[in-house]
């Protein structure tokens, strides 16, 4: 009965999502005794300005914001579903995976900067994604540089990913030397008006030394218990699987949506090997968690029979909750 209502888009099945995700956000706002932004050090002057004098205070603000953006990715990656016909049929289960995909660790549920990055890219790797039935393809370009400039200055790892939206772009064909130049000019907008600002009122190598602390910073990794050392590989293993259903019927789909399929793939790939370098750590999760949202629903949406697919999504709601209560 779950999957049945939430694979459809009417209007109690979108009411659900937030519902859902605020579920599994109990204990975030419940985190007393703790910083409320998770993983400090020394942030991008953007962050320590417009996020941390408002929402760094208190335990419960910055777990209202960490749950908005939460609520926001979720629908935005469904918006890029239904958008593009990656599914059969309308449907709010891309959100509902991706809010389970990000719930099972609470340190990644708290606040953190990669988060408001992670809206920022998606809605700029939304706008290539429309760039081939766009007469203004190099327009579109532009502006997902921009939005992935803006998230890079909250986040300057983000920066990491423009590789991921001019493989995007080359998936699409619509790379060509103007598209490229345009997205890396939107890129490099939010940074020239940034290095403005400070040249006006502050110093420039102060905002270059905020940069590259926050490039090469090492976030530590995650230490492990036997739930999350089960639950991992059983996420990695349907992701997997998923994956294998999706190249399978990749060639069946119209040439345009082959096209997106493809972009997803490839994000998966790209930030599963950032997530294997040093830089990057736990923290990455809501990045990680928008492909194989989309890789999930697609495989659920193929599964013939009722009692798999129910089967599936309630073992990783429940495997979700488990891991968040006893990690």
């Amino acid at each position: 009965m779950l999957y049945r209502t939430l694979h459809n888009n009417s209007l109690i099945a979108f009411i659900l999502v937030p519902f859902i995700i605020l579920l599994f956000w109990v204990r975030v706002f419940l985190f007393e005794g703790v910083q409320p932004i998770s993983f400090e050090g020394i942030n991008m002057p953007l962050w320590e300005w417009l996020i941390r004098p408002v929402f760094g205070q208190s335990v419960f603000w910055a777990a209202v914001l960490s749950y908005v953006l939460a609520v926001l990715i979720a629908f935005t990656v469904n918006r890029v579903v239904g958008r593009y016909g990656l599914l059969s049929r309308q449907s709010v289960l891309p959100a509902v995976l991706f809010g389970l995909l990000v719930s099972g660790f609470l340190t990644v549920q708290r606040l953190h900067m990669v988060w408001m990055f992670t809206l920022f890219f998606l809605l700029g790797l939304e706008r290539i994604m429309g760039a081939p039935n766009s007469s203004r393809k190099e327009v579109r370009c532009f502006d997902g540089g921009v939005l992935l400039g803006v998230g890079v200055l909250m986040y300057a790892k983000g920066i990491y990913l423009f590789p991921m939206l001019v493989v995007a772009m080359g998936v699409l064909r619509v790379l060509t030397f103007r598209s490229f130049i345009a997205a890396f000019l939107g890129l490099l907008l939010p940074f020239i008006l940034s290095a403005g600002y400070f040249f006006v009122f502050s110093d420039v190598e102060e905002f270059a030394v905020y940069f590259v602390l926050n490039l090469f910073s090492n976030t530590g990794q995650l230490d492990h218990n036997l739930i999350s050392e089960i639950y991992l590989p059983v996420v990695i293993l349907l992701t997997l699987t998923g994956l294998v259903t999706l190249v399978r019927y990749i060639p069946r789909q119209k040439i345009i949506t082959r096209k997106h399929f493809r972009v997803v793939v490839w994000l998966i790939l790209i930030t599963t090997a950032l997530c294997l370098t040093p830089y990057f750590s736990i923290e990455i999760t809501p990045i990680m968690a928008i492909g194989p949202s989309i890789v999930l629903a697609f495989w659920f949406d193929k599964i013939g029979h009722k009692f798999w697919r129910e089967f599936l999504l309630w073992l990783l709601v429940l495997g979700t909750g488990a891991v968040q209560f006893f990690l």
